[in-house]
Order: structure tokens, then sequence, then C-alpha cells
């Protein structure tokens, strides 16, 4: 029987909630809900966060072992979609994905929750109502409703679904506590924030062209996230996903080969992942 932080997880339903990168994130103007409007192209990667649901003979809706219980995502999404029913449920977590780490970790579980109980529970929503209550969570979280690789616009809740390969990825992270709102804050908008064409598919040409917005920014704040881009740019073009404190890189069989022969600095932690097609919930569905 397998346990999770001591915790058995007998008679548990276990999902996946797998993490995101941005291949880029343009932004393009502020609203006046205080949200941007932005572009990005979002990529699934196998590296998942853990879920295990138990139904319960009552209500109530108990979450094990997730730090800050009163603004956890899990919560609020679970709250949400068992109003006014007469289910509960035991949640268990195992966290895998780092947090503040613009993965979109928190974003996923909250999705993976909507998705799970209204499975197990025979709610019967729609993939459009699931994203409805989702969007009343977090902007990142209809994403992982959505369930496949996507060119996103709006405040990221407006897909269009956009081919990419699984390619392999070098993710890069230390454990600075990084703030959306103060990256946000520092961003300056510019009269050159032109939209791009969308995109049905991810070629080299697009993936190697655009950046993200937010980088000069959270460098400047941040200068470690400068000394870990330099150390990666080794092994090809840095990335940053999101406004988080990871910078990734694609990788090919030789950069692969190399990166073992490299002395990795202690403070920053790596990720060996590969792109997904299509969230593990729909796979298995």
């Amino acid at each position: 029987m397998e346990k999770i932080n001591n915790l058995e997880t007998k008679d548990f339903c276990k999902f996946l909630a797998p993490a995101k990168i941005n291949i880029f994130l343009k932004v393009l103007s502020r609203r006046s809900d205080n949200y941007h409007n932005i572009q990005s192209v979002f990529q699934l990667i196998d590296l998942f966060d853990e879920l295990y649901f138990r139904p319960r003979q009552d209500t109530k809706i108990v979450l094990q072992d997730a730090g800050n219980i009163k603004n956890n995502l899990i919560m609020q999404a679970a709250k949400k979609i068992l109003n006014n029913t007469s289910y509960g449920v035991d949640i268990i977590l195992k966290k895998n994905i780092p947090i503040g780490a613009g993965l979109g970790g928190g974003s996923s579980n909250a999705a993976l929750t909507l998705m799970a109980l209204n499975k197990l529970f025979k709610l019967n929503l729609s993939q459009k109502e699931l994203m409805g209550i989702a969007l009343e969570i977090g902007a990142d979280v209809p994403f992982f409703i959505y369930g496949k690789n996507a060119w996103a616009e709006g405040i990221g809740n407006i897909f269009t679904p956009i081919e990419i390969a699984n390619n392999s990825y070098l993710l890069a992270t230390t454990e600075l506590n990084i703030s959306t709102k103060k990256i946000f804050q520092a961003f300056k908008l510019t009269k050159e924030s032109i939209p791009m064409k969308i995109a049905t598919s991810l070629d080299d040409n697009l993936y190697h062209l655009s950046q993200n917005d937010l980088q000069t920014v959270c460098f400047d704040l941040y200068p470690e996230m400068r000394e870990t881009y330099e150390w990666m740019s080794q092994f090809g073009q840095i990335k940053m996903t999101g406004s988080g404190s990871v910078l990734f890189c694609k990788l090919d069989e030789n950069q692969k080969l190399a990166l073992k022969t490299v002395r990795k600095p202690a403070k920053i932690t790596l990720f060996m992942v590969r792109g997904l097609s299509i969230h593990p919930f729909y796979a298995i569905d």
C-alpha cells in the first residue's frame, strides 16, 4: 500500500497534475481589472504533482498536508464544485512541482480537482462549464482543463490548439521567492507591444525569435536569476517561464551528454522533462 507523507492511500483515486512552461510570453496591455492581456504558448510537461481523492460519508472537504489550507487553490476548487451538493471528499497532495516557479503547479492542482471531482461524483459538468469555474479561481487554471498545448490570448484563457513536438527540456530553479505582483508592477508597457500572428504549430523560427517580456524586469529585481541564466547559457537558448523562478532550454542528445560532465552550482536544482501533447487526465479518460 502506497503512503504519502505517512498517509495511507487505500481507497483513494490517484490523478496526475502536470506542470507547464511558457515558450514565450508577450504582455500587450493592462486591463481595467488589473489583469494583463497577453500572448503566450503554453506547453504541458511531464513534471507532476500527485493528487489523491476519496469520497467521504459526510459533506466535509479535508485536504491533508498542503501548507496554508486557507489560501490553497485545491480547497477553493473543491468548495466551488461541491457547493450545494451532498458530497464530501478527502484529498491528499504530493507536491513535486516547485512552488512559485512559473510552472503553474497550483493552477494545475485546482484544475485537476475540478476534473477529478466532476468525474468521481458524476456531476456531468461540461468542459466549458468547468473552465468557467476555473476562471473564477485563477487566470491559469482554465488551460489545464483545456488539456492540450495552446496558443493563449486574453488573460491566458483564450486558446487555439498548437502542435508542439514532445521536446526534451532542462529546467533550472533556485529557492528564490519571486513576487508576480512585484514583477508586473515594475514592468513598463511600450507602444511596441504589437500582437503576434497566431500560429498553429511551433517551428524553430518561432521558438528562437520569441521571448518573455518579463525577463529583463525579473533579472533586474532578482540578480540571482541572471546568474542562473548565464550558467545555463552553455546549453543553448535560455527562456524564462511565466513570472517565476524557472529558466529552461530545449536539449538535444549532444547537450544531454554535455550536461553530465558539467559541475552544477549547489544553489541550482535541475529537472529533465519532456513535453506532453495532452493532459494525462484525458489520456486515460
